[in-house]
């Protein structure tokens, strides 16, 4: 049910950063008690769970990303994805907080959001938005800095159904990459307050 807000609250949301009510699609994009909503995998002596302890920004744990081929000459993979529906919207902002527990591992991360033209990431890619390795820096829950990282305001293609974020660790032989990673966000730039929030 739509619920008008009256002017003066209406007016204190909207000078206030947009980012505050941005309207996440996502499924627990904190890891909050566990990975639930998100589909996990991994291959030779990766692994992909959960961090009770670390976490970014907030508490509440992470999702760590560990790959870790130690004296094995089998590449080791680590991977989270989770698929949400963008058919209503035209632009979206992602962005992923994260922790390199193993610098100079030799490994390597990949985080992106694919956009599918059918419902439930099914049928044709549409296009990709990789994320960059390099960010901004942010506070973690003890102390540590973790790196956001982000590509914000891309347009949407036309047919665009569904999307995915997928985000991996990959370690070649005789490597490790160990991640940390939370507050992933996919947000429609164009939706700062959910339905709900909309006059009739």
């Amino acid at each position: 049910m739509s619920t008008k807000l009256p002017s003066a609250v209406l007016i204190a949301l909207l000078t206030a950063s947009p980012t505050a009510f941005a309207w996440n699609l996502l499924t627990n994009p904190d890891f909050n008690g566990g990975t639930s909503g998100w589909n996990v995998t991994h291959t030779g002596g990766g692994t992909a769970s959960w961090e009770s302890y670390l976490s970014g920004p907030g508490s509440g744990g992470s999702l760590r990303l560990d790959s870790d081929t130690g004296a094995s000459p089998t590449p080791a993979t680590s991977h989270a994805d989770q698929c949400v529906d963008v058919s209503k919207y035209f632009d979206i902002d992602v962005a992923v907080t994260k922790f390199d527990n193993s610098p100079g591992g030799g490994g390597t991360t990949t985080f992106k959001l694919e956009v599918y033209d059918q419902a439930g990431c099914a049928g044709n890619i549409l296009s990709t938005i990789n994320l960059p390795n390099a960010g901004v820096p942010v506070p973690g829950n003890t102390g540590a800095t973790w790196t956001e990282v982000s590509v914000l305001g891309t347009p949407l293609p036309s047919g665009g159904i569904s999307a995915k974020i997928s985000l991996d660790a990959t370690a070649p032989t005789f490597s490790i990459a160990y991640f940390l990673v939370d507050h992933i966000q996919v947000v429609p730039a164009d939706e700062i307050f959910p339905d709900a929030f909309e006059g009739n």
